[in-house]
């Protein structure tokens, strides 16, 4: 298996390609949030009214172009957060990607630490500023307790997005086609799925299981709108599928997009833990795996601005433990270099058994600042 991406690689590079030239570049951005929140009485003693967030990113590539058709390019992507509540990067509090990518007349190929096929292809409902529709940051100001992730636990109850996001960014081998009349079709390798930015508790059984991702991404122009669609296939540890699919709308200024996603078992070797099994294991660590998710928003960008409108919705097929989440958020980009922002949500989380530790309900306001560089 380590011999066959080196191969695939070198397959995609011309064997008498001329002297080329090299390219290199850094980017980032950085961010700070600061938010008021409003939870039902009874909630009150798991959240602080006023809480903040930050988190940064810093990008850094070197590409080498052997001609128009033939190049490969090096990703170091590092990223970190201070007081977020899901610690979620490949190290908990900080994280690193790093891959490499070949281009050729035949396709692109990818290796390395990098979000499977499914995760780059899908739109699902259109994001602005803070607060995303899906994994959404609104997690940081009204804790979820079905979504857990921190140096003692790992929990997921519900599916917290509509695209295939179960193996987070472990290393992998993807794959996608050629451009065929503006669709294309991709496949992900993923040797051992368990990573922090996916789902996967690591005292699981199936934690150092395989995983397969193909998905089809198609974008057209219909004259009265511009359509992107995608479609999307997964199985996890032999048992576990995944589907999931997006589409998004767009006309003039406006954009009107949702996604969908729904998971279940299908076999015996490695049923759902709806009990505890170990002291090492939160009761409904797994309860993702069988269950389903969608959003739809609708979203307005006009030169500097953009807003969007969105709804979210995940619930487990076993169990009463649900998600809902309702948000509005602005984004107004100053320059180049600064964005604002300013968000309101309202929140539904509901655990297994209604109890108060299980379950989260109230307001949020958001506002904060972005820096690109």
């Amino acid at each position: 298996m380590k011999i066959i991406p080196a191969v695939m690689l070198l397959a995609l590079i011309p064997c008498g390609a001329a002297a080329g030239e090299w390219s290199f570049d850094v980017s980032g951005y950085a961010s700070g949030l600061y938010g008021y929140s409003d939870v039902s009485e009874r909630f009150e003693k798991q959240d602080r009214n006023n809480d903040g967030s930050g988190r940064a990113e810093v990008n850094f590539s070197a590409a080498y172009a052997f001609n128009d058709e033939y190049g490969f390019s090096l990703n170091l992507d590092l990223m970190g957060g201070i007081n977020q509540e899901l610690q979620n990067y490949n190290q908990g509090r900080w994280g690193e990607e790093a891959y490499a990518i070949a281009d050729s007349p035949y396709g692109r190929l990818m290796l390395g630490q990098t979000f499977n096929v499914d995760a780059q292809f899908h739109e699902g409902a259109p994001a602005a500023g803070a607060l995303g529709s899906s994994n959404s940051e609104i997690v940081d100001f009204i804790v979820n307790p079905n979504w857990k992730r921190n140096a003692h636990t790992a929990k997921f109850a519900t599916l917290n997005t509509t695209y295939i996001n179960t193996d987070g960014v472990a290393p992998k081998i993807s794959y996608i086609s050629p451009d065929f009349y503006n669709t294309v079709l991709g496949v992900s390798y993923v040797p051992d799925a368990y990573n922090r930015r996916g789902l996967i508790n690591k005292f699981a059984s199936y934690e150092k299981d395989d995983a397969y991702i193909v998905s089809l991404y198609t974008a057209q122009e219909l004259g009265f709108t511009d359509l992107t669609a995608t479609l999307g296939y997964g199985a996890f540890h032999d048992d576990d599928k995944e589907m999931s699919a997006s589409l998004s709308l767009r006309r003039g200024n406006w954009t009107l997009g949702g996604g969908w996603r729904k998971t279940y078992i299908d076999g015996r070797d490695t049923r759902m833990s709806l009990n505890r099994p170990s002291d090492r294991l939160p009761e409904y660590f797994d309860g993702y795996r069988e269950g389903r998710a969608w959003n739809i928003g609708l979203g307005y960008e006009i030169g500097p601005y953009k807003a969007a409108l969105t709804y979210f919705e995940s619930k487990a097929h076993n169990t009463d433990n649900q998600d809902k989440i309702i948000a509005f958020s602005n984004q107004y980009r100053l320059n180049k270099y600064i964005d604002i922002y300013l968000a309101a949500a309202h929140v539904d989380f509901e655990g297994a058994d209604g109890t108060t530790n299980g379950s989260n309900k109230g307001y949020a306001f958001v506002t904060g600042l972005g820096l690109n560089f």
